[in-house]
């Protein structure tokens, strides 16, 4: 049961990270307005396909250093994170863990940014 809730998490974390970064809104302050391009199409899918990949690669990469982060934090931990958070129900484990992947998070999102 709590492999299925982090699988899940997982899912829709990767689905909000790419959602959130495909409907960004990138303006250029200094870009002026051509009469002639109004009849062009108002998107451009080649920068949509280069954000769209931009942002499943930045979402792999931050997921895998939180992979990693985690195993680090396991490793380093006297116990084992699995075993305290599933089967003992430790929730001083969990919210440790917590704590170490929002930091970690925080710091892949400024990096990546």
């Amino acid at each position: 049961m709590a492999k299925k809730i982090v699988h899940l998490s997982f899912c829709l974390a990767i689905i909000w990270i790419v959602s959130a970064s495909v409907l960004s809104n990138h303006v250029d302050a200094q870009e002026t307005v051509n009469p002639a391009s109004a009849t062009e199409s108002m998107i451009d899918f080649k920068v949509l396909t280069g954000l769209i990949v931009e942002s499943l690669v930045f979402s792999i990469v931050g997921l895998v250093i939180l992979m990693i982060g985690y195993k680090v934090f396991d490793f380093v931990t006297p116990y084992h994170l699995d075993k305290q958070i599933a089967d003992e129900n430790n929730i001083a484990a969990g919210m440790a863990l917590a704590g170490v992947l929002i930091a970690l998070g925080l710091i892949v999102a400024a990096a990546i940014g």
